[in-house]
């Protein structure tokens, strides 16, 4: 399993900002080089003559250009390794050490013939050990002190002994110098210990800064892990509480984990009613094969029953396990260790979740906290949704409900409304004036059974989805509202209420709706407005074109609807306070089915009032295309 910190993902970076530190001065050291190549070139031929000293100008001279050639090879060579950022590479060590030989034989060169061991240039060489001390490793550093050691050594006794000849610098120091060994070995004595000296303590300061950078890397990796996992579980928190879907809860908070623990796969198990198994609710990242082995039977699986009592369960080697109950199974998926959280409600147990990985004792204590959250968030989601769904089950059951008993009530009140009229109507004998009151209170009441039956059958069926598709077509909204009005004329010039009707006939109002529908929606608009509007009042009623809609807006001067009524308007039953108090009897579901039509039809509706004042409705209906009519 690919863990957050594994060791070899630490001890790379912590050699990280080392790596880059050495390729930085491997650059510096480059152009430092071309500085000390142009300064050897022209030192050479200008010494001479500011100092009066006689060197060897054509050694110094194809010195100095060697310089120069061999940090062009080295500059090529570093401009290919810097666009490696991934801080691994051997390439920048190798080619560290490349250029400290090379300027090591350039340094013995120069320093022969400059003089030799009388040459002042002898403690440029402790220029390298010193930034080995800082670049490279303890054991490297010291080898870059002793190679440079054993190459004077080797300088001075081979000019001692006459093997190379002694380049004499006249004007500097005494010829006779190099062959006075108690001056040689000063020298060299000196030089040794100023080059170990140098190396031990800039080692150790160099050790103990490495020590902190690395205990600083390991911080700061550390706090970004947590700053990681804490964004993640923000996430995944915002994740499954953005839904009140169970399946959707479930295989939101699944994904989730296995991607924030980099695990193989994730899944949650749901304790049934009976409480006697745990099957699949959701997964993430494991094969069908793995999950076809069936619920988890809690009698027989004692992991599960310890986890259900509220621990966290760590796994870390499935093959030495002998609580599970599909080890072989586990096994054959190629997992080898498992870690579980149980899933808390408030009356007990709902579930398990657990997390799979490939490699053995791969889970941390961070691990189990981390998952222990994850579970507590998860439990609290998953009872929102099981919540929501009880409730949305139990509202399907109740428009059920009444969608089977207004249409079991719809025949027998059809049966009474036709007696009560055939009674009325004189057809069953005379009645007196007594009974006739009698009679015609019974039938208004049986009318206004009818009309909550009809409207309750309606909102039900179109809630639960029962409701039969009406025939849809291309209707004249103009002819609808002419008929509707029409129906309402009589009873408005009864109220004496003018109805004021401002239709754009030069335009055409084509829509895509069922005309039955459309007539019902308009309908209950207009009869409230003549119910609830006094004698003497005023109808307006507009049609035109808006955009790509019909735009109808109804307005009246009727009682109006109290201001904090408004937001209520459109619930199931509402009746307005005021509504109410003037007229007893009403169903308060006219206008939610106003609104479910006409949103069916793509449309809206709105409403703006003032108590005692009148209301305005505006419906927008969108109207059939040239090409579609």
């Amino acid at each position: 399993m690919d863990k957050w910190l594994s060791k070899e993902h630490s001890v790379t970076l912590n050699l990280m900002p080392v790596e880059y530190e050495l390729r930085a001065s491997l650059s510096w050291l480059s152009n430092l080089r071309w500085i000390a190549g142009f300064s050897v070139i022209i030192a050479t031929w200008l010494v001479g003559f500011a100092l009066d000293v006689t060197l060897a100008k054509l050694p110094l001279t194809l010195i100095g250009i060697g310089i120069l050639i061999y940090n062009t090879v080295f500059w090529r060579q570093l401009a290919r390794i810097q666009f490696d950022l991934s801080g691994t590479s051997s390439t920048p060590r190798i080619l560290a050490w490349m250029q400290i030989v090379a300027d090591w034989i350039a340094m013995i060169l120069l320093i022969h013939y400059s003089g030799g061991i009388e040459s002042p240039a002898i403690m440029f060489l402790l220029l390298h050990t010193i930034l080995a001390a800082i670049l490279l490793s303890t054991e490297e550093t010291f080898i870059a002190a002793t190679i440079p050691s054993l190459l004077m050594i080797g300088l001075a006794a081979l000019e001692y002994y006459g093997f190379v000849p002694h380049v004499f610098v006249k004007g500097l120091l005494p010829s006779t110098l190099y062959q006075n060994l108690k001056f040689s070995l000063g020298v060299l004595s000196f030089f040794i210990c100023t080059m170990f000296v140098s190396a031990y303590l800039v080692t150790r300061t160099t050790r103990r800064l490495r020590i902190r950078e690395s205990e600083m890397l390991q911080l700061s990796h550390e706090l970004q892990e947590a700053y990681r996992r804490l964004h993640a579980l923000y996430e995944s928190g915002q994740a499954v509480t953005s839904t009140l879907e169970l399946q959707e809860v479930l295989d939101r908070l699944t994904q989730s984990t296995a991607e924030v623990m980099k695990t193989k796969g994730c899944t949650i198990r749901l304790l049934q009613e009976a409480g006697t198994s745990l099957c699949l609710a959701s997964t993430y990242g494991l094969s069908e094969e793995y999950l076809q082995k069936g619920c988890l039977l809690v009698n027989q699986n004692p992991l599960v029953r310890e986890v259900l009592s509220g621990r966290i369960v760590t796994v870390g080697d499935i093959s030495t396990e002998d609580r599970l109950q599909y080890p072989i199974e586990a096994i054959a998926a190629g997992f080898k260790s498992t870690l579980t959280a149980p899933l808390l409600g408030r009356d007990g147990p709902l579930g398990i979740i657990r997390v799979y990985c490939t490699s053995r004792m791969c889970f941390t204590e961070e691990d189990e906290q981390f998952l222990s959250i994850v579970a507590s968030q998860g439990s609290i989601a998953i009872q929102n949704a099981l919540a929501y769904q009880a409730m949305q089950n139990l509202e399907e059951a109740k428009r059920k409900f009444i969608l089977m008993v207004t249409h079991e009530l719809r025949s027998p009140v059809s049966v009474v409304r036709s007696l009560l009229r055939t009674m009325t109507g004189g057809y069953a004998g005379e009645l007196s004036t007594l009974q006739l009151d009698l009679t015609q209170r019974a039938l208004r009441r049986a009318d206004f059974l009818q009309t909550l039956i009809d409207d309750l059958l309606d909102l039900a069926a179109e809630k639960t989805g029962f409701k039969v598709q009406e025939k849809i077509e291309a209707v004249d909204l103009t002819s609808i509202l002419d008929t509707v009005i029409e129906r309402y004329t009589i009873p408005a010039e009864e109220k004496k209420i003018s109805t004021i009707a401002n239709i754009d006939r030069a335009q055409t109002f084509m829509i895509e709706a069922n005309t039955a529908e459309i007539d019902r929606a308009i309908n209950n608009i207009i009869s409230n407005a003549i119910k609830y509007t006094p004698q003497d009042g005023s109808i307006k009623i507009n049609l035109t074109h808006s955009a790509l809609y019909a735009k109808l807006e109804i307005a009246d001067s009727g009682i109006g609807i109290p201001e904090d009524a408004l937001p209520h308007l459109f619930e199931e039953f509402y009746r307005a306070p005021n509504a109410k108090a003037q007229i007893k009897e009403g169903t308060g579901l006219g206008l939610i089915i106003t609104k479910d039509i006409v949103t069916r039809y793509g449309g809206t509706i709105q409403v703006s009032s003032q108590e005692s004042t009148g209301t305005a409705f505006t419906i927008l209906l969108p109207l059939k295309t040239s090409k579609e009519v």
